[in-house]
């Protein structure tokens, strides 16, 4: 299975969710990228995405907030709750089975990731018919299978404000003499410092912001790789089928730039 991590920039979001329940919705729109609904719920004046999920109608599946991040996805029961979309407008319309396969499997490995036995729709909470009539609820509940190498990829074609931010600041410390352009490349991977418990400054900051934004609690985003961020690190490494030595180096900046 693999999760594209967009780098979606997020506001201020309240963090310490610990994820006890899958909440299920659609997009209630037949086409739309999970960047549609960032600037949809930027605004109604929240951080950005309220999901932690978006799931395709080609079965590729984004990632939206952190999942340590508070969602804003089903008002008064946001806490504790991964929020899962579907691309498509389930009162009128069928799901594709490529989407329902890849929804079975996200649902599979976040029930398996987190010990959940619980997964709902919107409308068991709230006055609503989200995810839609048509939406293919037995099925999805019936459960799948999922490799458990989960990768994580990034989107390379649109300007990344993270990697910008990387790019300059290895830039102003010395290591790389790069163009700033927010896209990861070789170029990219060669100025980024292999990194360990006890750096500091605002490249383990990016780190650490890197780390949240994929659903790895680091302790805080403060710029000090202390035992948090190892954590964050080896857990990181462990799941991209790395070495988990907690030592950031060019295969895990690899995996961290999604290239």
């Amino acid at each position: 299975m693999n999760i594209v991590e967009t780098n979606l920039n997020l506001g201020q979001m309240s963090y310490g969710n610990n994820p006890q329940e899958i909440t299920v919705h659609h997009a209630e729109s037949s086409h739309c990228s999970i960047e549609d609904i960032n600037s949809w719920h930027k605004e109604n004046g929240w951080a950005g995405v309220g999901y932690h999920y978006f799931v395709r109608k080609d079965g590729s599946i984004y990632k939206g907030r952190p999942d340590n991040a508070i969602g804003a996805h089903c008002q008064g029961n946001n806490t504790n709750t991964l929020g899962v979309c579907f691309e498509g407008s389930y009162n009128t319309e069928t799901m594709p089975e490529v989407q329902l396969n890849a929804g079975k499997e996200l649902i599979t490995y976040l029930k398996d990731k987190y010990g959940i036995s619980c997964v709902s729709r919107h409308k068991d909470h709230m006055s609503t018919d989200c995810p839609g009539n048509n939406f293919p609820w037995n099925e999805l509940i019936s459960g799948g299978s999922y490799n458990p190498e989960v990768a994580v990829s990034s989107t390379q074609n649109n300007s990344d404000n993270w990697v910008s931010r990387l790019q300059e600041e290895c830039n102003v410390q010395g290591f790389s003499n790069q163009v700033v352009d927010g896209i990861p490349g070789p170029n990219t991977l060669n100025g980024c410092p292999t990194m360990r418990q006890g750096a500091q400054g605002n490249i383990t900051r990016l780190l650490q912001e890197k780390l949240v934004s994929l659903g790895f609690d680091t302790n805080g985003v403060d710029g000090i790789f202390g035992n948090g961020t190892d954590y964050a690190v080896r857990a990181f490494q462990g799941r991209c089928g790395l070495i988990a030595d907690g030592i950031v180096g060019p295969n895990t900046w690899t995996k961290l730039l999604g290239l």
